[in-house]
C-alpha cells in the first residue's frame, strides 16, 4: 500500500508498478468503479486520466479525491492488485457559535464552540483578549470560562491550526454586565459656611448607571442653590465613564454632613459616602530650622481651616527600647500624653505653628502626632512622627535585624532621627476631647478659652512661636517618662 499526502490544486499519478502488457485494468476508490479498460465507454470522471501504462493520474486535487484507491490488472500471469491512498491537506477553517454578539453579567458562564475543518486535523486555540490579560484555553473546541469581573469584555477569538497555510481565526465580541463602580478622589471636602462645596464621584459602568444623591440616609431636595452636575467622561466600546457631581452653594450649617452617591443599573446597586465638613483638614509635620537637643524636641506643622483654629492637640508616647529602635511591630502599644496647644487666632486658612517639647530622656525614640480643632470639631489625626533624641540610632521601618552595627552612638550628640509613618486606629485610640470619640459637634464660635484649664485636661501649651520664654523652664505634662 502507498500513502500519498497531496496538496489542493497539483496533480498527481497513482502508478501500476510491474505491468507487462496486460489484457485489462480497472481503478477503484473506496469500491466506488473509476476506469476500466474493457469499456472505453465507460465515461471516465472528470480530472483523471488512465495511461497505457496503468497509472491513474488526477489532475487539481480537490478534497473529495481523498479515499483508498485500488488498481486491479489481469496479465498474461495472472490477476493482481494493487492499493494507493491519497490524503488531501487542506488549509484549515474556523467558525465560532453563537456568531451576534455576546451580552453576559459578571458571575455568569461564558460557553462558545469553535467549529474547524482541515486535514491535517487542526489545533485548536482560544484568546480571551480582555484588559487584563490573554487566557489561552489549548485544544478544546468548547470554551467554558466564568466572566470574574468586567475585564472579561472584549472579543473571543478561536484559532486553527494545522500547517497548511495561514492559521484561521473567527471571533464573537463579549459585553460583560456589571454593577456599577465608583471612585471617589476626595472622600472628604472641607469648606466653610457661605461657600461652594462640591462633592465628586466618578462612576464606571455597563449599562449605563442612574445616579441619586442622599444626606444623611435622606435624598437630597434640588433646587437653584442644590444641584447636580453630570458630565461624559470616557465612552469606551465596553463600559461608560461618567463624573457625577453634588455643587451646594451659600452653604448652610445643615448642609454639612455626610452624603452618598448611589449608582444602579439593572445589575445592582453600589454606593460612596463623602463627608462635606468644616473640620480642619490633617496636618502635616514639616522640618524644623531650629537645633534640637538631647531633651528636647522642635516641631513645625501645618494645616489648612476655612474657620479660625481654636486649639491643637499635641499626642505623644516613648517606644520602648533598648539601644535600638525595634521594629513597629514588635514593641508594645504604650498610652499617649497629650498636650493642648492653643492656636495663635490667625484666620488662614493655611495656618502653621512652631513648637518645642520639653522633658524628654536622652537616647530616646517617641512618637508623636497632632489634631487641630475648630468650631465643627477635631481633624483627623496627622501621620505619626517618629524621632529619635540624642544619642539615638533608628532602625528603618520593617526591619527586624538588629546587630551590633547599630550600637547607639554618644548621649552627648545633639542630632536626631525622625521618620514620618501612617498611623493606625488600633494604636492611636480615641483622640476626642477627654478620651471621647471625635464627633463633628458644633462649638459656638466665640469659644476660644486658650487658658482653661479643665479637671482631668491636658496642660494647655503657648505655641513655641510667641511663647518661646514660658518654655525655658521645664514643661510640667500630665504622664511622667520612665
Amino acid at each position: 500500500m502507498i500513502q500519498l499526502t497531496a496538496n489542493t490544486n497539483l496533480s498527481h499519478t497513482l502508478p501500476a508498478y510491474g505491468v507487462a502488457p496486460y489484457r485489462y485494468v480497472r481503478w477503484s476508490r473506496d469500491d466506488l468503479l473509476l476506469v476500466d479498460s474493457r469499456y472505453p465507454d465507460l465515461k471516465t470522471p472528470p480530472r483523471m486520466r488512465l495511461w497505457s501504462n496503468g497509472s491513474l493520474e488526477v489532475t487539481e486535487v480537490q478534497t473529495e479525491d481523498t479515499g483508498d484507491y485500488t488498481c486491479e490488472i489481469m496479465t498474461d500471469g495472472g490477476k493482481a492488485s494493487q492499493r494507493h491512498a491519497i490524503e488531501v491537506q487542506y488549509q484549515a477553517t474556523a467558525a465560532v457559535y453563537p456568531e451576534d454578539p455576546i451580552d453576559i453579567r459578571v458571575g455568569q458562564i461564558l460557553e462558545v464552540v469553535c467549529q474547524v475543518t482541515g486535514v491535517p486535523q487542526p489545533y485548536v486555540k482560544w484568546t480571551l483578549q480582555n484588559e487584563n490579560a490573554s487566557i489561552p484555553f489549548e485544544n478544546e473546541r468548547k470554551l467554558a470560562v466564568l466572566i470574574e469581573d468586567r475585564s472579561f469584555s472584549g472579543p473571543v477569538q478561536c484559532t486553527a491550526t494545522n500547517g497548511v497555510g495561514e492559521p484561521a481565526t473567527a471571533s464573537v465580541e463579549v459585553f460583560v454586565h456589571f454593577v456599577p463602580e465608583i471612585e471617589v478622589k476626595s472622600p472628604t471636602v472641607h469648606t466653610r459656611v457661605g461657600e461652594t462645596g462640591i462633592l465628586e464621584c466618578l462612576v464606571t459602568a455597563h449599562p449605563i448607571a442612574t445616579i441619586h444623591w442622599f444626606h444623611h440616609g435622606l435624598p437630597v431636595v434640588f433646587d437653584r442653590r442644590i444641584v447636580k452636575l453630570d458630565a461624559l467622561v470616557t465612552k469606551h466600546q465596553y463600559y461608560t465613564v461618567q463624573r457625577h457631581q453634588l455643587a451646594i452653594r451659600n452653604l448652610r450649617d445643615a448642609d454639612l454632613g455626610q452624603y452618598e452617591c448611589k449608582a444602579g443599573n439593572r445589575v445592582g446597586i453600589a454606593g460612596a459616602h463623602l463627608e462635606l465638613t468644616g473640620r480642619p483638614m490633617v496636618a502635616s509635620f514639616k522640618p524644623a530650622a531650629e537645633m534640637s537637643s538631647p531633651t528636647t524636641h522642635n516641631f513645625i506643622w501645618q494645616t489648612e481651616s476655612y474657620s479660625p483654629l481654636i486649639e491643637y492637640k499635641l499626642k505623644f508616647r516613648r517606644v520602648p527600647s533598648g539601644n535600638v529602635t525595634p521594629s513597629r511591630r514588635n514593641f508594645p502599644l504604650l498610652a499617649w500624653n497629650e498636650l493642648i496647644i492653643p492656636s495663635d487666632g490667625s484666620y488662614g486658612p493655611l495656618h502653621s505653628i512652631g513648637y518645642t517639647l520639653q522633658g524628654l530622656q536622652p537616647t530616646s525614640v517617641y512618637e508623636v502626632i497632632v489634631l487641630s480643632r475648630n468650631r465643627y470639631g477635631w481633624s483627623d489625626p496627622s501621620n505619626i512622627l517618629r524621632f529619635a533624641t540624642g544619642g539615638e540610632v533608628e532602625i528603618e521601618p520593617g526591619s527586624e535585624d538588629v546587630s551590633a552595627s547599630m550600637m547607639p552612638s554618644s548621649s552627648s550628640s545633639s542630632s536626631q532621627t525622625t521618620e514620618t509613618l501612617e498611623y493606625s486606629d488600633s494604636e492611636l485610640g480615641n483622640f476626642g476631647g477627654d478620651g471621647g470619640l471625635i464627633t463633628d459637634n458644633m462649638i459656638p464660635n466665640d469659644f476660644f478659652d486658650y487658658g482653661t484649664v479643665g479637671e482631668g485636661a491636658a496642660l494647655r501649651l503657648a505655641p513655641f512661636s510667641t511663647l518661646c520664654l514660658l518654655l525655658l523652664s521645664a514643661i510640667v505634662v500630665r504622664a511622667s517618662f520612665s
